[in-house]
């Protein structure tokens, strides 16, 4: 896959990793790499520059393992800080956001996100949901969605620049890209996801990953 020009691809990976207990997941191994080294390299296969965004403290160590051709600045202690600073490090027209949580993303899907991004605005890659969804709301009927009506929001996310920008750039420092997308009006395109790329959050969703690299037909991204 030839790289797309004019794209700034940007790993955020400066999370602690509190939830999984494991410390910072861009430094947990998989399939022979590191989660961040994984995440560069399918960056590196689809666009022209890569950002990554690390903790402070973690800024000599990083450097060796993404390559000099790759910038690393020093995020936040949320993932908008780190957006925000990644983001500001760069200046192409479209950005296409990826995650070390995220490790079985491959540079298909990428390049796919990327195109509905550039015809769209923006663009999300998701798992549809082939279970029934029950959303429960206090002091109201769960309101239940069937099969197939659902979407597991996903890596990488894409966007112009400017819708980016009027999306990062509002709202409070807790609040995730999507509700940040949804205040201002912009709805991603949904770039269909195979069901293996999940994210690591949990100890639970770890031990999925590495079953997954581990299994049948071997490491998926």
């Amino acid at each position: 896959m030839s790289r797309a020009e004019g794209v700034d691809g940007i790993v955020l990976a400066a999370g602690r990793g509190d939830r999984l207990g494991l410390g910072p997941k861009a430094w947990l191994e998989l399939g022979g790499q590191t989660l961040l080294e994984r995440a560069v390299t399918t960056l590196r296969a689809v666009v022209d520059r890569v950002i990554v965004g690390v903790a402070a403290e973690d800024l000599a160590r990083a450097a060796p393992l993404v390559g000099r051709e790759t910038v690393v600045v020093a995020g936040g202690a949320t993932h908008r800080e780190t957006m925000l600073a990644a983001f500001r490090a760069g200046a192409a027209p479209l950005v296409l956001i990826h995650d070390v949580a995220h490790p079985f993303v491959t540079a298909a899907l990428a390049g796919r996100v990327l195109e509905a991004a550039r015809e769209h605005g923006a663009a999300v890659a998701a798992v549809r949901s082939d279970s029934s969804v029950y959303r429960e709301v206090e002091g109201a009927p769960p309101e239940r969605f069937g099969p197939g009506e659902v979407w597991l929001v996903r890596r990488p996310f894409a966007a112009r620049r400017a819708v980016f920008a009027r999306a990062v750039t509002t709202g409070g420092t807790d609040e995730g890209l999507g509700v940040l997308l949804d205040r201002e009006g912009l709805w991603p395109r949904i770039v269909p996801a195979p069901p293996w790329n999940v994210k690591i959050t949990t100890p639970e969703d770890w031990a999925l990953a590495r079953a997954i690299a581990t299994g049948p037909g071997g490491d998926r991204g």
